[in-house]
């Protein structure tokens, strides 16, 4: 049986060939592109352009899409946005009443070369003489939710 050694100025084929594979492991990298992103910076702008309508029986919510990260970079896991009501008697619009999340809207265009621009959600769970106050977030495809939006209210009567 024969057996084949190399040896290149002292040093064994081992040796070289370990060496090889560090260089090779080494020089692949992670595969990303780019400099790392902070989390807090990878967070969606939050809406600024909540609106609300008033319909035959019911209050429409309306916003558009937001496009950006807080960094800046394009938003690419934009999973839904998340609507919270809070709700008060009339005659007591300072009592202290928290948000609960009303409805949950998903985004299904983000691997579309063309977006949805505008999103909304229609409340027709309404009772007369109370304070509805809502707001908006967006969630990514990690469960994170960007900052509250900008609040819309009314006071629901019965048209």
């Amino acid at each position: 049986m024969m057996v084949l050694r190399l040896r290149c100025a002292g040093v064994s084929f081992r040796s070289i060939l370990c060496l090889l594979l560090l260089v090779a492991t080494l020089a692949g990298g992670c595969g990303k592109k780019g400099s790392p992103r902070a989390p807090e910076l990878v967070m969606p702008v939050a809406i600024s352009d909540l609106k609300l309508l008033l319909e035959d029986r019911s209050i429409r919510l309306g916003w558009s899409h937001p496009r950006k990260a807080l960094d800046g970079q394009p938003l690419t896991d934009l999973e839904a946005f998340v609507v919270y009501r809070k709700s008060t008697a009339a005659d007591c619009p300072d009592c202290r009443a928290a948000y609960s999340e009303r409805a949950v809207i998903n985004v299904e265009d983000e691997g579309r070369f063309f977006k949805q621009s505008d999103y909304g959600f229609t409340d027709t769970e309404l009772r007369t003489g109370t304070v509805y106050r809502y707001r908006v977030r967006v969630r990514l495809s990690d469960g994170s939710l960007s900052r509250p939006s900008n609040e819309v209210s009314i006071v629901w009567r019965q048209r």
